[in-house]
């Protein structure tokens, strides 16, 4: 294996999950605890999301999770969580093969949520608009 992003298919999340929990559980930090690792690995097992390891050689750089999204009027591939390594070396990878798995699903557009920074160094360079801030109160 050399430099590559690699999608899992449903029957292969079980015996990567090994090399994908450590990311997945530092990108879940970044959110509200609307999801668990558990939660994430039963998704991609049942197809209702989709699993992306970063390879380099053996070694993982990184990791991402996918879901598609019926709107009523469109369908929108949402890119739930992103953790790794120098992500702006394989920026660029990725938006490519996002943009692909996209078409090949018909989504019109690619959503995803990233801190404040994502915006102006590594998205805008390809394309990327904010389209709104989200805003968060929890209820006690």
């Amino acid at each position: 294996m050399h430099k590559m992003i690699q999608g899992i298919t449903s029957q292969f999340v079980e015996p990567a999950w090994e090399y994908v929990e450590d990311y997945i559980a530092d990108a879940l930090k970044h959110g509200i605890g609307e999801y668990t690792i558990d939660d994430i690995k039963q998704a991609c097992q049942e197809q209702r999301m989709q699993l992306w390891i970063k390879w380099d050689d053996e070694e993982v750089k990184g990791v991402f999770v996918t879901q598609i999204l019926n709107y009523p009027q469109l369908k929108v591939l949402l890119v739930l969580l992103l953790s790794g390594n120098n992500f702006k070396e394989w920026r660029d990878e990725t938006d490519e093969l996002l943009t692909r798995f996209a078409k090949e699903k018909e989504c019109k557009y690619i959503e995803l949520f990233g801190r404040k920074g994502w915006g102006k160094g590594f998205l805008s360079e390809i394309n990327y608009k904010e389209q709104v801030r989200l805003f968060t109160k929890e209820i006690v």
